[in-house]
């Protein structure tokens, strides 16, 4: 027969994350918000320069003294010139964001270190599952940095254009919601669900390594017999 975990071994698990949160978060932001930030940035860099950033040009600067992020982007489309209301070609626009509009991506990397570290991440067995979820939160990180580039400055643009966009000015509204509003906070406790087995255990994805080896030495012994 299967055992089950106690309910104290499947939500402790929880009982950590509700702790653990708050304190790297706090931690994160009083502390470690600006270096995050700086590492950001220069990984986001290249990609920038290569899928968004105008040729030869600088596609992301930051302020030294308000940390500022001012954006380069390559549009090419028509829009409307907001003082003469005519139709003109845009081949780059640069726009600037605050360090706080942009820190909602760099803070994943922190929340998912609380969640794999209520699941345990401080063991030795867990260390190369950490490497491979911070791994996966700096790939979503900075496409979603590069997303956030391209749909502001190409979509100001679609704005002001005869159609209003249409369409392909919905899309980019849906996805710029799933970027800023959906993916830092959802996408790293996606990334423990999938792997760490705790978490795969209290949502009932897994049977509890206990109980596994409980029914692993009852299907032995039935053999035997």
């Amino acid at each position: 027969m299967t055992r089950v975990a106690p309910r104290s071994e499947r939500f402790s698990v929880v009982a950590r994350a509700v702790v653990l949160l708050p304190v790297v978060m706090t931690l994160w932001w009083f502390v470690l918000k600006g270096p995050s930030l700086w590492v950001l940035a220069k990984l986001a860099y290249v990609p920038l320069a290569l899928l968004v950033g105008p040729l030869g040009q600088a596609p992301i600067r930051v302020d030294a003294e308000t940390q500022a992020w001012t954006f380069q982007v390559q549009v090419n489309a028509y829009g409307r010139n907001q003082k003469t209301n005519e139709t003109q070609w845009v081949d780059m626009l640069e726009f600037s964001s605050e360090a706080e509009s942009i820190a909602f991506f760099a803070s994943s990397w922190f929340s998912y270190l609380a969640l794999a570290l209520a699941a345990g991440a401080w063991r030795r067995t867990e260390w190369r599952r950490v490497g491979r979820g911070l791994g996966i939160e700096t790939v979503l990180n900075v496409a979603s940095v590069v997303a956030y580039a391209y749909i502001n400055g190409y979509g100001s643009v679609l704005k002001t254009g005869a159609a209003a966009g249409g369409g392909k000015l919905w899309a980019l509204e849906y996805l710029y919601h799933l970027i800023y509003l959906v993916l830092p906070f959802a996408g790293p406790f996606i990334v423990a669900v999938s792997l760490h087995r705790k978490w795969q255990e209290y949502l009932g994805f897994a049977v509890p390594e206990r109980a596994a080896g409980i029914a692993a030495v009852g299907a032995t012994s039935t053999r035997r017999a």
